[in-house]
């Protein structure tokens, strides 16, 4: 029988369920298994290429990131994010070698993966899609239990700091299809979700890359991507989505920015302090030398 998107998650699960209560196991095909480790072994090869310096270029991984961020990023001379830690880059190479065994754990319930890492060109900004499943685009993300539930609940449409809902469109596009979505692993609980969003709400990626190309090219970047919140102290600090970006506090020099270390993490102050914080300030620490 023909398999659809529309069971994948309970048929990767029926695999799961199928191991844990046969006493024969499961039959794995040679060829699946070859293909599982030759991607593995890939993703590790490039985990370990050298990283020479990253000059920004618009691809489809971040056509939907937001216009103030993109602007700078345009502006940096090397796009290379020092900020990271070792245990991000970890946590990096977890999750793609986590992708690699959900698309092995499709296969094997006998959905057709194809057009792994496919190129794809849309009005000259390139990417390269994760694959169709059973002739639909399907993108595979590892995601915190937070940012499972969005795709959960459909959240993501709203909430996309990430630019997912513009990749995907911009996939969905170069291959001529519609009704693909999100095939998601909360990287905590195991759970799977396939979040499949209407067509209609996803942008129209050509109408974005062209808006996109002639912001980046004004002298003043756009607006803040995300409005500054104004705390019931009096004091005013980044939006929550800010502070991953490592734009933050250029992006703000002009407020004025003051950091203090709290045991939840860093907090970025913007304009006048009206209530200093008892903790530890670090701004010095993030001035660029």
């Amino acid at each position: 029988m023909t398999k659809t998107l529309d069971t994948l998650v309970e048929d990767i699960y029926q695999l799961f369920d199928d191991s844990l209560n046969h006493e024969e196991g499961l039959k794995i095909p040679e060829e699946d298994l070859d293909h599982l480790v030759n991607s593995i072994k890939d993703t590790i090869l490039h985990w370990a290429e050298p990283r020479a310096s990253k000059k920004h270029t618009l691809r489809m991984s971040n056509v939907g990131y937001p216009n103030r961020k993109l602007w700078f990023d345009a502006q940096a001379e090397d796009n290379s994010d020092s900020s990271l830690k070792p245990s991000d880059a970890m946590k990096f190479l977890f999750g793609h070698v986590v992708e690699e065994l959900v698309l092995f754990f499709a296969r094997l319930a006998g959905h057709k993966v194809e057009n792994e890492q496919k190129e794809v060109d849309v009005d000259g900004v390139l990417g390269h899609m994760d694959c169709t499943i059973d002739g639909q685009v399907v993108d595979v993300k590892t995601a915190s239990p937070y940012s499972f539930q969005k795709f959960v609940n459909g959240r993501v449409a709203e909430e996309d700091p990430f630019g997912y809902m513009a990749q995907l469109a911009g996939y969905e596009h170069a291959m001529g299809t519609e009704g693909g979505g999100f095939l998601v692993v909360n990287k905590v609980t195991g759970e799977l979700t396939l979040f499949r969003p209407d067509f209609s709400d996803l942008p129209n990626i050509q109408d974005r890359i062209a808006q996109l190309r002639k912001e980046l090219g004004l002298k003043k970047p756009p607006p803040f991507c995300y409005p500054p919140v104004v705390q019931d102290n009096g004091n005013t600090k980044i939006a929550k989505d800010c502070l991953f970006c490592k734009h933050k506090v250029p992006c703000y020099a002009d407020e004025g920015v003051r950091v203090f270390r709290y045991a939840s993490g860093d907090e970025f102050l913007i304009g006048e302090v009206v209530k200093l914080p008892r903790v530890e300030e670090v701004t010095h620490e993030y001035h660029t030398p």
